[in-house]
């Protein structure tokens, strides 16, 4: 049986997974001592158990209210709203309920627990909070490959755990506003999982270089100078947006001109052990872009009034040529070869080696290709899991930040084959092996299909009211109560539900070290603007680099305004 010290209430209605509950006269104050341990009394994301005979019940505090004994006019109030021991007025508890555990002793650690309810407790049966030898048998380490990401957030010494298997294979999603610490649990989150598993797979897409900093010693870093997707990776519809674009008025007769000319370009080049007769416009095998042109200037009628067509796509294919920004694809004739599997190997890290991260820095993409960029290494990653042996060998992991912008809400706010590719792996990925994180600042904006396939979302602070909305309808019935508490959570703390927990947690991520810290910390403004740090120098060479699009140096100071909360 429980101490008497640690019973707050009593259990007034219960109603599916939830549950009502009236706290005591005699509790006056935010805690209860019990073993030299302070505990929180009907704080909001609390736990809190009901005894069920042999059985406990555990359940999450959701919210709070209090009901005055008498209404206007001098009716006495009844029912539900009816204080006990005449009480001047009642302190309701909403309670969601979310496993049981039957005793198998005497001892408060002595209960094996389980996820979900099948006893439910009956009206008048106590209340109790849930003592930390309680909460350590909950959150106990579980029994299946899992990482530890941080600490109970009601009880800081309890560490929490997420299972590896089940957050990676079914997908998830980390939602925050900007300043939640967004960036910092992500880094977290996946320096916790290289740890115990060295010889990951894991690909993350970074548009802002934030990640480069964070990962030193275990991530391949593939930015602008070393990113290697020839043109002849893309599939048709790729090409189309390259050659073409989306701003034009397309006709058929371009996009079949393009269509002949990639086709035959593709068959001139070949493939070793592949009938021609079995090449088409989208199979992974190279061209060169002179035999392209080649075949549109053969194609191209004599009269100039036709010639429209097909001179607008050579002048786009050759502006594209000149343009170095586009070097890690418009590949010169000289170049092009069969480097399919060089490319899948370095960008999957097959093999491993010392690094099992891939990081795609994509903020110096141009952004009319960067679409294209993504799409294309979506597909690879999906095709390469399509057409490899069953079961599974080498299982990877996309990440995806800024997702909203990939796979948006609204149809017309992207580049389609972008996010069919995203959808394709968010449906499909987990039986070829291909696990899916999202990571948004704006949820509200995701693709709502995309998003429901992660199966545990980790949600950071978040104040917009229509981004709680959509995620309350993302996380399941049973806690989507716990919403009201996302605009109060601290720095670096979440809401963790899903297939990802044992049971549903609010924890706080682990701190990091400043080495390790993401390059997404907030700008000191304050201490920057004390002191003219900056010359006619430091603009010329900005100037410099921006011209010959070189990377920025991590200045000797960065640590300093690194030590921030990250996004």
């Amino acid at each position: 049986m429980s101490d008497p010290i640690l019973k707050i209430g009593r259990v007034v209605e219960v109603s599916g997974s939830k549950l009502i509950g009236e706290l005591e006269g005699t509790v006056e104050d935010l805690h209860r001592t019990y073993k030299s341990r302070r505990y929180a009394v009907g704080q909001v994301g609390s736990i809190v158990k009901i005894e069920a005979g042999d059985k406990l019940v555990f359940g999450v505090v959701t919210a709070l209210r209090m009901t005055e004994t008498m209404l206007e006019g001098g009716a006495g109030v009844t029912g539900r709203d009816a204080p006990a021991d005449g009480a001047s007025d009642a302190k309701w508890l909403e309670i969601e309920l979310f496993g049981e555990a039957v005793r198998t002793g005497l001892g408060e650690s002595e209960f094996v627990f389980q996820r979900g309810v099948v006893t439910y407790p009956l009206p008048g049966q106590g209340i109790f909070v849930a003592s930390v030898v309680e909460l350590q048998r909950i959150y106990n380490r579980p029994d299946k490959p899992s990482v530890h990401v941080g600490t109970l957030s009601q009880a800081a010494s309890l560490p929490v755990y997420l299972l590896t298997d089940e957050l990676l294979g079914k997908h998830f999603a980390i939602l925050g506003t900007t300043g939640s610490g967004k960036s910092c649990s992500v880094t977290v989150l996946l320096r916790s999982i290289l740890e115990v598993a060295p010889r990951s797979h894991v690909i993350l897409l970074d548009p802002h270089n934030e990640y480069r900093r964070a990962f030193p010693d275990l991530a391949e870093v593939i930015d602008p100078t070393t990113l290697n997707l020839p043109h002849w990776l893309l599939n048709f519809e790729e090409s189309v947006e390259l050659f073409i674009g989306k701003t034009e008025h397309v006709a058929t007769s371009q996009t079949n001109i393009l269509k002949d000319a990639i086709l035959a370009a593709r068959r001139d080049f070949g493939a070793e052990g592949i009938p021609t007769e079995k090449i088409t416009v989208d199979t992974p095998v190279p061209y060169r872009l002179g035999d392209m042109l080649a075949h549109i200037d053969a194609a191209m009628p004599t009269q100039a009034s036709k010639q429209d067509s097909y001179l607008k796509i050579k002048n786009k294919a050759e502006t594209l040529q000149q343009d170095s920004r586009f070097g890690f694809m418009m590949r010169p004739d000289a170049t092009v070869g069969d480097q399919l599997a060089e490319i899948v190997s370095q960008y999957l890290r097959i093999p491993v080696g010392d690094k099992p991260l891939s990081i795609i820095d994509l903020s110096g993409v141009p952004s009319d290709v960067v679409d294209v960029v993504v799409s294309v290494l979506c597909r690879m990653i999906f095709d390469f899991a399509i057409w490899s042996p069953r079961p599974v060998q080498v299982p990877v992991v996309l990440i995806c930040e800024e997702a909203h912008r990939y796979a948006p809400r609204r149809d017309d706010a992207a580049f389609q084959p972008t996010k069919q590719a995203l959808s394709r792996i968010a449906k499909e990925g987990r039986k070829y092996g291909v696990g899916l994180g999202l990571i948004s600042q704006r949820p509200s904006e995701l693709a709502e299909s995309i998003l429901s396939q992660c199966n545990t979302l980790i949600a950071l602070r978040m104040s917009n009211e229509q981004d709680q909305n959509f995620v309350q309808r993302a996380l399941p019935d049973s806690v989507r109560s716990l919403v009201s508490i996302l605009p109060t959570l601290r720095t670096q703390e979440a809401l963790v539900v899903g297939e990802g927990t044992v049971v549903p947690v609010r924890l706080r991520f682990n701190d990091l070290d400043k080495a390790h810290m993401p390059q997404s910390a907030d700008v000191p403004f304050a201490t920057l603007w004390e002191t003219d740090c900056a010359d006619t120098d430091y603009v010329m060479n900005v100037v410099r680099r921006w011209r010959m699009q070189e990377r920025p140096p991590l200045l000797a100071n960065a640590e300093q305004t690194a030590e921030g909360d990250g996004t």
